[in-house]
């Protein structure tokens, strides 16, 4: 993690390594701007990465992280400005066949960054973490996860979730599942590793840090569970077997704090820079996730005149940190575990 008026280890690996990348291999294929009557629709996305809705959610302002409304008409993400030292959630509702203009919750703060947002699987709780001082916190800078409930349609003051949970590290990017349990990644033992909690007698359990196929040597985090935890889509760095310096990889869950050794998600979603902040929409279909990828041979339209260059870098082109998404065929990769498996 890092700070830059102010920042946090999150963004360090949604943006820096992102935009510290861009001289390998550019590949994308790009969405159809025309918005239909849902946020996602089966016949306009396929089995590979398009990006979302360019120019309308996915822009020239940098952004990670993303969770819809139970209905899928909100989208709710991080938005972020390195040069202002401004972090925070933003919202965009879908209307009539179209998404309003974004705007920030209200406890978007100047002075603490606000991030990882993700909405519980009833649409009642909005989950982040953040930098925020409260009561019982460590000393030290360091982020914890946070949580603003629904009553009648305004987010209320977020309150920080406290112990166990937090701790004397880092904690980010918290996954409800129904069962109230709290999926999230801290470094409190000194490297990024993905743990659980359980929702018991009206109080969070002691976390319960994932196995070691999942949380190897290397940086485990962002890790998207299911609603029903019976699978997970988490985030790992510099692996031996990846397509970038961060890939997305997945497992399935077999039973109580068991899982399948994880697989790479392949090529299809996986590029040469950084991919991460996986998100399941709520139908199960569709897979979003945040990357910087460029889309191919834009930088040689740049250099053509110096109009397509402004063009271009005041748009979702520019290698903004942006959301791309894809059919999600979980069978596909149960057939990939299957068969790795004999």
């Amino acid at each position: 993690m890092y700070r830059i008026n102010p920042y946090f280890w999150q963004l360090c690996f949604a943006a820096t390594l992102f935009l510290g990348c861009k001289h390998q291999k550019e590949t994308s294929m790009e969405q159809p701007t025309t918005i239909q009557n849902h946020p996602y629709i089966s016949d306009s996305i396929g089995n590979m990465p398009v990006k979302f809705q360019p120019e309308v959610v996915s822009t020239q302002i940098d952004k990670f992280n993303t969770s819809l409304s139970p209905d899928g008409k909100i989208i709710y993400y991080t938005a972020t400005s390195q040069k202002l030292g401004v972090t925070g959630i933003a919202y965009q509702h879908f209307e009539n066949g179209h998404f309003s203009p974004p705007s920030f919750v209200p406890f978007v703060s100047a002075q603490d960054p606000i991030a990882d947002v993700q909405i519980s699987p009833d649409g009642n709780l909005m989950l982040f973490s953040s930098s925020k001082e409260f009561e019982g916190k460590a000393e030290g800078f360091n982020f914890n996860i946070w949580s603003s409930e629904l009553k009648n349609g305004i987010w209320q003051e977020p309150v920080p979730m406290g112990t166990p949970i937090a701790s004397s590290g880092n904690e980010f990017y918290p996954v409800m599942t129904n069962n109230r349990t709290i999926y999230f990644n801290s470094d409190k033992s000194g490297n990024s590793d993905i743990y659980f909690s359980r929702y018991a007698n009206g109080t969070y359990q002691e976390p319960v840090r994932l196995p070691d196929n999942l949380n190897s040597v290397r940086t485990e985090a962002d890790a998207f569970v299911s609603p029903d935890e019976s699978y997970i889509i988490f985030v790992r760095i510099d692996e031996s077997d990846g397509f970038g310096n961060s890939d997305l990889y997945i497992s399935f869950r077999k039973g109580e704090n068991i899982w399948s050794d994880p697989i790479n998600m392949g090529a299809e979603v996986n590029s040469d820079l950084i991919d991460g902040s996986p998100y399941v929409t709520p139908d199960g279909n569709y897979l979003i996730f945040t990357t910087g990828r460029l889309t191919e041979g834009v930088k040689e339209k740049a250099v053509k005149n110096y109009g397509e260059f402004k063009s271009i870098a005041t748009s979702s082109d520019n290698g903004s940190l942006n959301f791309y998404i894809m059919k999600l065929d979980l069978n596909n990769y149960r057939r990939t575990f299957l068969g790795n498996n004999g």
